[in-house]
């Protein structure tokens, strides 16, 4: 079974971490999908976003932030964790440079690629298991092949995708959302960090759990601290 961590943070403020268990397997679609249309789900858009922005850390940083409540759940940094679009994000590589090298990222955009290469340059490069562009609604990736998934906003963009044809926003979430179902491993974590779209991510996965039994909620939103005693509010998991 694995585990979801949906982290809801509003600037650089923590409201929401939530971690589920998958006890069931889901089949790898293999179609391919136009895109949406609207700004957040078009390639040209985030290729012009990482062109003009080469570094910016998604909702909030690694240390301090972000590295202890995922160090909580995820201790083994020889972990394989795989980072749904990397794109400019700074807190992935320092999360790399913390011990977290066994990393496969991919981007919806190419730009997103390239900007990250240069983020990480060669000699991290080198012992990354894998970056490619790729599309979370279709993941060219193995059943259970990853121990975490770290998410920081993906999810938010995919659903933001849909525009204001909120069904096909659900339709395109839903399929990520099963997607990383099927590539984590049983008892896999994955730690989403969303702040637009708090309520359409819980919703996913709820619905993914209801059809499929994908994932096992184990924190109930109250306050939670850390061993070493950092702390954040509305904590579900």
């Amino acid at each position: 079974a694995g585990l979801l961590l949906l982290l809801a943070v509003q600037c650089h403020g923590w409201l929401s971490p939530n971690v589920l268990q998958h006890p069931t397997r889901l089949r790898q679609s293999s179609s391919s999908y136009e895109e949406p249309d609207n700004q957040f789900g078009n390639q040209n858009y985030w290729d012009k976003t990482y062109t003009q922005e080469k570094e910016f850390s998604w909702y909030c940083g690694w240390s301090e932030e972000l590295e202890p409540f995922f160090t909580e759940l995820v201790p083994d940094a020889s972990a394989k964790v795989l980072i749904p679009g990397i794109g400019n994000d700074g807190c992935i590589r320092d999360m790399f440079d913390a011990g977290y090298t066994h990393l496969t990222a991919f981007d919806y955009a190419p730009e997103g690629v390239e900007c990250a290469k240069r983020l990480f340059g060669s000699s991290r490069l080198k012992l990354m298991d894998d970056m490619r562009v790729a599309d979370a609604r279709s993941l060219p990736y193995d059943n259970e092949a990853y121990d975490a998934v770290l998410d920081k906003g993906t999810l938010d963009s995919i659903y933001l995708s849909g525009g204001a044809d909120k069904e096909l926003a659900g339709k395109y979430l839903g399929m990520a959302v099963k997607e990383l179902a099927r590539v984590l491993k049983r008892g896999g974590i994955a730690f989403c960090v969303t702040a637009a779209c708090v309520d359409a991510v819980q919703e996913s996965f709820d619905e993914c759990n209801e059809e499929e039994r994908c994932w096992k909620q184990i924190r109930d939103g109250s306050i939670h601290m850390t061993d070493d005693g950092y702390t954040s509010n509305n904590i579900d998991a």
